[in-house]
């Protein structure tokens, strides 16, 4: 099928590759239908692409392998996240987070708080909102993220140098400070969807 894409004009897209999000994202349950735009001019980042919809715009929102930034990232999910995905094996899983990117590339930060868990074989995903946990909505974006999604086992696939995108976004410790803030469910995406839209 062909849709159009906020980023790259209008895309051939394999019905195969549409991933639902039955409980859409925070701020956007009425979009369930979104697939992972692997560019190579982006990469170490991906695009999470909404399909279109009657009566919601299309949102793009930037991903990226959170274990660049943290090796020691770690969550569980709950019973009912694995049900939601269809999964009984973490193995299938591919875990990203939601890129943040302003104006001023050296402030761009990570939502660690509430991944994007994605079953590749069942084409099933959620975003997985880690209450109390030690994670935040804004994790500085460091250099040097040079590899593809890694699942829950630790499991790296290809390793992508930094193109257009990742060699402009490097923070280093001293540019920007993690913050432990705890938002909404219905505000953890809008300044990134607000900033893809524009």
């Amino acid at each position: 099928m062909r849709v159009h894409t906020l980023n790259f004009g209008d895309l051939e897209i394999a019905e195969d590759s549409v991933i639902t999000f039955d409980d859409g994202l925070p701020g956007f349950p009425q979009l369930n239908r979104f697939v992972v735009l692997e560019m190579e001019n982006i990469k170490p980042f991906h695009f999470l692409q909404s399909l279109p919809d009657d009566d919601t715009p299309p949102i793009a929102l930037y991903l990226i392998n959170p274990f660049l930034v943290d090796p020691n990232y770690d969550f569980r999910l709950t019973d009912s996240d694995m049900s939601s995905l269809k999964s009984k094996n973490s193995t299938e899983l591919t875990i990203y987070a939601i890129a943040t990117i302003p104006e001023d590339a050296r402030n761009a930060t990570l939502n660690l708080m509430a991944p994007i868990v994605i079953n590749v074989n069942g084409r099933r995903g959620r975003q997985v909102i880690l209450h109390d946990s030690k994670y935040s909505v804004k994790h500085p974006l460091p250099c040097g993220a040079e590899t593809d999604s890694t699942n829950l086992d630790g499991e790296t696939a290809d390793t992508p140098d930094e193109a257009t995108v990742g060699a402009n976004l490097c923070v280093r410790p001293s540019d920007a400070t993690d913050t432990s803030d705890t938002p909404d469910e219905a505000t953890v995406n809008n300044e990134t969807a607000d900033q893809q839209a524009d």
